[in-house]
């Protein structure tokens, strides 16, 4: 069943508003500080998949070693993607919630928002890393193993490296993060439901292809 909690539109619109309003390069910015803003504004739009004017969005707030992340990503979350994602009726949107609990969550995020901010191959890359995850869980440092499955997923070396190692995109992992904290979600998966500007559903943990129909086919019917 779904954990929905006394108050939880404010929160999760927070969350919404947070993951929405990355800033913009303005006049007066150094071309590194531009060129670092652009990287990120990069990794923004490649975790996003769908139809940008689909009526519905939902965010999935996600640990890239979190197990039950991994089985959502590899069996529900595949056929959410081909009924409504690739349907056009759904826009999909991924936001780290790294916990602290799994040491190799922070470096993996990391990794996905590299391979989109360099090669536009978030989503390949966020397909491979949970596939592998018991392979690289396991490892002291999957430096080199991330970079493959990144060079793999389309991402160029030398710009993937060099986003890793001069963390690019941490202020977004770290914006993901507080306002995921803020807000007081402690459990991955959670999904948010908005459609148009409204938040009109959240789901917590996993569920079945069947229960994600019976509230997503009520949410496009509203």
């Amino acid at each position: 069943m779904s954990a929905v909690q006394q108050g939880w539109p404010v929160w999760a619109a927070l969350i919404v508003l947070s993951v929405l309003a990355w800033p913009t390069p303005v006049a007066g910015q150094s071309r590194e500080a531009a060129r670092a803003l652009n990287l990120v504004e990069r990794a923004v739009e490649s975790r996003a998949k769908g139809d940008p004017s689909a009526e519905v969005v939902i965010f999935e707030i996600a640990d890239f070693q979190c197990p039950h992340c991994a089985r959502f990503a590899t069996t529900v979350g595949k056929e959410l993607d081909r009924q409504y994602v690739q349907t056009g009726k759904v826009q999909w949107v991924f936001v780290n919630l790294p916990l602290h609990t799994h040491r190799l969550a922070w470096v993996a995020a990391k990794a996905a928002l590299c391979a989109g901010a360099t090669g536009d191959a978030f989503w390949p890359m966020h397909d491979r890393l949970f596939a592998e995850q018991r392979r690289w869980s396991a490892m002291d440092h999957p430096g080199q193993f991330f970079t493959r499955l990144a060079t793999e997923a389309g991402a160029p070396e030398p710009e993937f490296q060099a986003c890793m190692i001069e963390d690019r995109v941490a202020p977004l992992i770290l914006e993901d993060f507080g306002s995921a904290v803020s807000a007081g979600i402690t459990g991955t998966p959670t999904f948010i439901i908005m459609k148009g500007d409204d938040v009109v559903h959240q789901l917590v943990g996993l569920h079945t292809i069947e229960e994600w129909g019976q509230v997503l086919e009520a949410v496009l019917a509203r």
